[in-house]
């Protein structure tokens, strides 16, 4: 399967009707197949955040070019953004989440999760190839 690469603009996306449109807003899609992780179903944290970056810049219509890091072109409101989709992700089980009691304890606790998906961003704008500029060496 071919990784998906950053795409300038909103060229790509396809056109929706705007009822539609508005719903996307409020829910996570997932593009890929659901993965089984440790008795839980749900598509993985790393691709998570990479779907919800991706969709906040194009949304935004933000401009990324090649191997350019994402971090520094993401403001407060883009993070945000991106964390309330996030914890909605999880709420749903559309994430994986290890069912731990640490876990069940920052599922019930809104202030926890949105402490817990703000540093899940910071990680994986950080170690994900595909948004920190360094792009996929062959």
């Amino acid at each position: 399967m071919e990784k998906p690469k950053l795409v300038q603009g909103a060229a790509q996306e396809s056109k929706i009707g705007a009822d539609n449109k508005k719903n996307d807003s409020l829910k996570v899609e997932a593009k890929i197949p659901m993965k089984q992780t440790n008795g839980t179903q749900g598509v993985t944290q790393r691709e998570a955040v990479f779907m919800e970056v991706m969709r906040v810049i194009r949304e935004e219509k933000i401009v990324v070019a090649d191997k350019q890091p994402v971090k520094s072109i993401l403001n407060e409101t883009h993070i945000k953004k991106i964390c309330v989709a996030l914890v909605a992700g999880f709420q749903a089980n559309k994430i994986a989440l290890k069912d731990t009691e640490s876990n069940k304890k920052k599922l019930s606790d809104a202030k926890a999760m949105e402490l817990y998906t703000l540093g899940l961003l910071n990680n994986w704008l950080r170690r994900d190839k595909r948004l920190n500029g360094v792009g996929i060496q062959k």
